[in-house]
């Protein structure tokens, strides 16, 4: 079958997103800014576009250890986990997105509210029904990272 959309401009964007997990099994949430275009107001974990070039994989660790200072003050391990990668769709403008998502687990920093982020807080898994995400992909990412956490029993 011949692809209908040759000579379509399409616009892509890589996301990085962090599922922070705490020593004590629990995973860092954030509140999106209510100034955010996509999702005011509601629960999410630190992520943001790719920004840096070079070996792919390093390129991400990097993106996630700097979104995560960024948006909680929190600084991260370097070894992470690749636990989920997601593609989709955004409606309104048709930008198509590749999300990866690594489980990555916490160094140092108090977790305070910083760029575009409006609260954060250290959840465990029985509290995850308590909280309106921003998707259900996001909430996705997060029970996969306590079924690692459990599973590994850090």
């Amino acid at each position: 079958m011949p692809d209908t959309n040759i000579g379509e401009t399409k616009k892509y964007s890589v996301i990085v997103n962090a599922v922070i997990a705490s020593q004590e099994g629990k995973i860092l949430l954030t509140q999106r800014g209510f100034q955010e275009e996509h999702g005011p107001g509601t629960w999410s974990i630190p992520g943001g576009k790719l920004e840096f070039s070079g070996v792919v994989y390093e390129a991400l660790q990097k993106t996630a250890a700097k979104e995560a200072m960024e948006e909680t003050g929190v600084e991260i391990e370097e070894e992470m986990q690749l636990i989920a990668n997601n593609t989709f769709q955004h409606d309104e403008d048709a930008l198509q997105v590749v999300a990866m998502v690594f489980l990555c687990r916490y160094k140092s920093g108090e977790p305070k509210p910083l760029e575009d982020t409006a609260d954060v807080r250290w959840i465990g898994v029985e509290e995850i029904d308590n909280f309106e995400f921003h998707n259900i992909n996001v909430k996705n990412y997060v029970l996969k990272g306590f079924e690692i956490l459990k599973k590994d029993k850090i």
